[in-house]
């Protein structure tokens, strides 16, 4: 599975997993990819065929229901907690590769249109 990282998390995060042979990028760390809004972020995503990681739950749990009603499809959201992934932390940015390695290690959730809570 292939994950494009939201701004809101570390591309040190992106190049951990990278280094652990999985197909990772950062929006934050390509310009391009740092200035599109979560819906904009989100097809981007779809179109490679990556899954987005964000804390951003508000704005993309409301952009994937719109996607729905209209029959657009995307390629998973992976949903993540700012109280347990807290950027100011010692434990940032292990502690997200840690639970993302995990993840990714397990089967992939099947087809489209999924989304999970990291823990």
């Amino acid at each position: 599975m292939k994950l494009l990282l939201d701004v809101h998390h570390s591309p040190r995060a992106a190049e951990r997993l990278r280094e652990k042979g999985h197909d990772v990028v950062a929006a934050a760390s390509e310009a391009h990819l740092a200035s599109l809004g979560d819906e904009d972020l989100l097809r981007f995503a779809t179109t490679e065929g990556r899954a987005v990681v964000t804390e951003n739950v508000k704005d993309f749990e409301r952009g994937i229901r719109s996607w729905g009603a209209s029959g657009e499809h995307h390629g998973g959201i992976v949903f993540t907690s700012p109280r347990r992934f807290h950027r100011g932390s010692l434990a940032y940015p292990e502690n997200l590769v840690v639970a993302l390695q995990r993840f990714l290690d397990e089967p992939a959730p099947p087809g489209e249109d999924w989304a999970h809570w990291l823990s």
